[in-house]
């Protein structure tokens, strides 16, 4: 329950930023809703892996074994979404934010977290309780300085690490572009068919007969 809480103020703050960045830049919700994005299976396959790895209760042991295997495979088919649309602007650095994560998470059998907890509304220091995705921070993590460190403030209350961070960039610059990109590409259009207008009427000047 923690890890959905977690991750809806997460998804929250990373698509109302990006919708206050279309907002305040005037972009077009019509370009954006019409991205050119491809493999769209590919994104709800792992999605919907995290989303049931959410409320399927795993043995200790099995949240290392069989947890483990199915979250790095949704990792797995996050990052290859992001490489089949890699041409569009932001996708990379979306990429780059969930490689950071599935690395730490690949190496430590989960998102090593300081030990911050929410109780009656109060923050406590306190190990969180060990799930598939996350488990308590300890000495021995490797690359733990990736791990969810970032303590946001409250109403929020959410651990974030940096490569959710370097995620929310890379949607933000995603969501500018695809506001704007065809409307730059329709301009750099008519200013070409103005200048091919114009050397066909010199090249092929009127003829008056008067």
């Amino acid at each position: 329950m923690l890890d959905t809480v977690a991750n809806v103020w997460l998804l929250l703050l990373t698509f109302g930023t990006a919708a206050l960045v279309v907002v305040l830049t005037r972009g077009s919700w019509y370009r954006l809703a019409h991205l050119p994005l491809q493999g769209g299976l590919l994104f709800f396959t792992g999605l919907a892996i995290q989303i049931t790895l959410e409320y399927v209760e795993f043995t200790p042991n099995a949240i290392e074994t069989a947890g483990y295997g199915l979250l790095m495979l949704s990792y797995v088919f996050l990052l290859a979404f992001c490489l089949v649309n890699l041409p569009l602007r932001g996708m990379g650095v979306i990429a780059f934010g969930i490689a950071l994560n599935t690395i730490v998470i690949g190496l430590n059998l989960g998102m090593p977290a300081r030990p911050v907890r929410i109780e009656n509304g109060h923050r406590v220091d306190k190990p969180i309780e060990q799930t598939v995705k996350h488990r308590p921070e300890s000495p021995d993590d490797l690359l733990g300085f990736l791990g969810d460190k970032i303590l946001l403030p409250s109403p929020i209350d959410t651990l974030i690490s940096i490569g959710d961070i370097v995620i929310l960039i890379g949607v933000c610059e995603l969501a500018y572009f695809g506001s704007h990109q065809r409307r730059r590409r329709s301009r750099r259009r008519a200013r070409g068919s103005s200048a091919e207008t114009g050397e066909s009427t010199r090249t092929h000047p009127q003829v008056s007969f008067t």
